[in-house]
């Protein structure tokens, strides 16, 4: 591949995807192929960054020219998607670096293209706008004069001496040498970097310069995780500016109103790669919010919120706005500004949809006639501007916060099949599932196998009447409290007693109108969901109980054990969090643990399991994932947490860390139990070792007779660098050691009786005397190479040198500056081979 270049190529992907990818992506080039022959024919003669391919379209001819290309190294990396029956099924065909299961999780895939790609995290965390179409590549091409371009290449040494700085920076606060005036000057060279790299097209550059200048002006001394957090961004630094300059991404604006078609005023077609996710149905699988407002800056700072918390917002400026959105999609819920006109009718249209859309009014408004009249029109909160957006956002996700995890399920009882199929017909437009039963003999076997959220009763049945299943539910402690409602065409009053004398929440008559019943079921439905939401969430962090996760857990493993799939099991806990709650009281100590919640809820699936177990203890289940897949899971939530910024009452900032195991079914256990405490004790282990860490479960550091044992060896003489990868790797629990020398790894690794024994070798090529090809040369004499996997890093990216290095046994090849997430990608992929 071309350095700088980041063509994406999607083939097989619904049809929004690949738009969608483009807006996520900016500075990418994605290109959708029409067929599986179009495909192998673009990835023969094309300079691909990035494949994202479905598992169908994987045909001999697209098979082979992966193959051709990644013989010649020329191939792209494959992201796959796979449906949910191959996840325990034969490995793909081609070598991949991740499958995405479907439902294809959108959020997961762009995170996953942005690291391949480069592309910062911001960038690809909000949509690009309808108005400011992604670049299409790099270089003096793309937009910037010639004469801007000359001066860059002038002076782009001096700029890159001053990342020079920011790193040998990094590396003092690790050694505890960084003083007053060393400190100072970091920031100096870092606030140039932010002011000059933008003028030369390095819109990315500029933003993680301003990150760094931030960090090193703050009133506080940087501690080790600014320290690690500041090579990171020195390493991302010079990556950007290495790379030829290019137009800075459009920043995240204000979608365009929308017409009464549909489409963004102003922009022409309607189509669905040319709208922003602001206005337009979302394409993530989060709730939607619709957002109706019309002062743009406040709707901008609401979508923003409600994004950062994994929602999809669709933006609407008046009631027309709206009007178009609800006519494209089906909102969750709704944050609705009264006082636009027309804001009191389309609260009423919201009420009456079939299921009714919740909305919070949020407006200047204070009157309590107001008041009165949001209540009368079925609004769920009233809020006064102004009002922070994270306090706005806060009141609406109660709202989303019903059980997502299961589908409604209602259990139709009668006799009358034609009742049962109209019933049907009413409700499962809205999805509601119904189960029917049309003989009161089978009733208990189809309750216990259906597990209803209602139950609607005939009254007059054969053998079993209705009144006496009703009673029957009543007196079983596990079906007490489903709601019932009978439909029935007695209505006389004797009748309507004994229904409620029986224990009936509801009857509706026959013949019944749709929208009637529609209505009857779906207020029990929501009355059901908020019961079940009390009992099983928890109330300060958002994210289930133990009792609400046990079930799904459960669930987890039937599902496991049935159909062979990987289930892992993480239990994290908040590190030193006792002291926090000492030293800054419990509100802060509650905040902690929300923000923790957070943080794992946002970097796991939706249909992964984050739950609160008790105290600052959380437990994460990962369907689909093994062992390994959960510990990497959790090290990038951990790294996550590291740069979050607490506030202590005294105006003083700190940061917290957790640490965590995880266990995997079968292998550390076969029952909910048993795998909990065995990741129970990979955290304790994960304590022991130092805190700030995951461990897999049965990890240990004895070493048996023999050579010593290590997952990785790194062998880098830029200390810097080798201290950078020596934490990625303690975060998840692989056990690895450093050298600086390739006379040292030789020594170690080689000869009659070696002392040490790698899995995996971080090899540098650029060692002084004995250098990582011959380091490499000794190893592969030796047959070394048989049992230990050799990643070869350098700054050179030689053609020749590259293929040498792959021809004398190296497993994989990395350039110099790298990203450490994808290093770790690599090392993971070694460790599993």
């Amino acid at each position: 591949m071309t350095v700088g270049v980041r063509n994406v190529l999607v083939a097989g992907l619904p049809p929004d995807v690949p738009g969608w990818l483009a807006r996520r992506l900016p500075g990418a080039t994605v290109e959708e192929q029409a067929s599986p022959a179009d495909t192998a024919e673009a990835l023969r003669t094309g300079d691909w960054a990035l494949a994202v391919l479905d598992a169908s379209w994987l045909e001999p001819s697209v098979i082979e020219a992966l193959e051709a290309g990644r013989e010649s190294g020329s191939a792209p990396p494959v992201l796959l998607s796979a449906p949910a029956d191959r996840r325990g099924g034969d490995a793909p065909p081609v070598e991949v670096v991740r499958v995405f299961v479907q439902p294809l999780d959108r959020e997961a895939l762009v995170r996953e293209a942005a690291e391949r790609l480069g592309i910062g995290g911001d960038a690809a965390a909000s949509p690009a706008p309808s108005a400011a179409p992604a670049a299409s590549g790099r270089g003096a091409a793309a937009g910037l004069p010639a004469a801007v371009t000359a001066v860059w290449l002038k002076y782009r040494d001096q700029v890159l001496a001053r990342v020079d700085v920011l790193e040998a920076a990094a590396l003092r606060i690790m050694e505890g040498r960084l003083d007053r005036e060393g400190r100072r000057e970091a920031e100096r060279e870092a606030h140039k970097l932010a002011g000059s790299v933008g003028t030369f097209g390095f819109a990315e550059g500029s933003r993680l310069a301003r990150e760094a200048e931030t960090m090193l002006a703050g009133p506080h001394a940087p501690g080790q995780g600014d320290a690690l957090r500041l090579a990171d961004l020195a390493v991302a630094l010079r990556r950007e500016l290495t790379a030829p300059p290019s137009p800075a991404p459009a920043s995240y604006v204000p979608a365009p109103p929308v017409d009464g078609a549909g489409a963004p005023g102003g922009t022409g077609s309607p189509s669905a790669a040319g709208r922003s996710a602001a206005s337009a149905p979302s394409d993530g699988d989060g709730p939607t919010l619709l957002i109706v407002d019309e002062d743009g800056d406040t709707a901008e700072r609401l979508a923003m919120e409600a994004s950062a918390r994994g929602m999809n917002p669709v933006l609407a400026r008046g009631v027309e706005d709206a009007r178009a959105a609800l006519e494209r999609t089906r909102p969750d819920a709704a944050l609705l500004d009264i006082s636009v006109p027309g804001g009191m009718e389309l609260l009423r249209a919201l009420s009456l949809r079939f299921p009714p859309v919740p909305a919070v009014v949020f407006t200047r408004s204070d009157a309590f006639t107001d008041r009165v009249e949001v209540a009368r029109l079925g609004g769920r909160g009233f809020l006064r501007k102004p009002l922070a957006p994270a306090r706005a956002v806060d009141a609406v996700e109660p709202l989303l916060r019903s059980d997502t995890r299961r589908e409604a399920v209602v259990l139709a009882v009668d006799d009358d099949a034609a009742v049962l199929e109209a019933v049907r017909f009413v409700l499962e437009p809205h999805g509601v599932r119904v189960d029917t039963v049309n003989d009161t003999e089978a009733f208990w076997t189809a309750l216990e196998a259906s597990a209803p959220d209602v139950v609607l009763l005939d009254v007059d049945m054969p053998s079993v009447n209705g009144l006496e299943l009703c009673r029957v539910l009543r007196n079983d402690p596990r079906w007490k409290s489903v709601p019932i409602i009978f439909l029935t065409s007695r209505v006389d009053p004797s009748t309507v007693q004994e229904v409620f004398a029986a224990g009936a929440d509801d009857f509706v008559g026959k013949p019944f109108v749709g929208p009637e019943l529609g209505a009857r079921i779906q207020n029990r439905l929501e009355r059901v969901r908020m019961q079940r939401s009390l009992a099983e969430t928890d109330a300060l962090t958002g994210v289930l109980n133990r009792r609400g996760s046990e079930e799904v857990l459960e669930r987890f493993l039937r599902l496991a054990a049935g159909q062979g799939d990987p289930l892992a099991m993480g239990v994290v806990d908040i590190d030193s969090f006792k002291g926090v709650n000492d030293r800054c009281g419990h509100a802060v100590g509650d905040e902690v643990l929300a923000r923790v919640a957070r943080v794992l809820h946002k970097r796991f699936r939706a249909e992964d399991v984050v739950a609160r177990w008790g105290g600052e203890e959380f437990v994460v289940g990962m369907y689909g994932m093994d062992k390994s897949d959960g510990v990497q899971r959790l090290a990038e939530a951990l790294e996550v947490l590291r740069d979050e910024a607490f506030t202590a009452p005294d105006g003083e900032t700190f940061h917290v860390t957790f640490s965590a195991g995880v266990s995997e079914f079968d292998t550390d256990g076969r029952d909910l139990q048993s795998l909990y405490r065995a990741a129970d004790a990979a955290m304790y282990a994960a304590k022991e070792a130092g805190r700030d860490r995951v461990l897999p479960a049965g990890w240990t550091t004895a070493h048996g007779e023999g050579p010593r044992t290590v997952d990785v060896l790194v062998v880098e003489d830029d200390p810097a660098i080798a201290r950078l990868l020596q934490h990625a790797l303690e975060t998840r629990g692989l056990r690895h050691e450093w050298v600086s020398s390739g006379e040292r790894a030789a020594s170690l690794l080689t000869g009659a009786a070696p002392e040490l024994r790698a899995r995996v070798v971080l090899l540098d090529v650029d060692l002084p005397g004995l250098d990582g090809l011959g380091v490499l040369q000794l190893m592969a004499r030796e047959r070394m190479l048989e049992r230990t996997r050799v990643i070869m890093l350098t700054v050179r990216t030689h053609e020749a040198e590259v293929v040498r290095a792959l021809e004398m046994g190296a497993f994989d090849h990395v350039s110099k500056p790298f990203s450490v997430p994808v290093l770790l990608q690599r090392i993971r992929r070694a460790l599993k081979v």
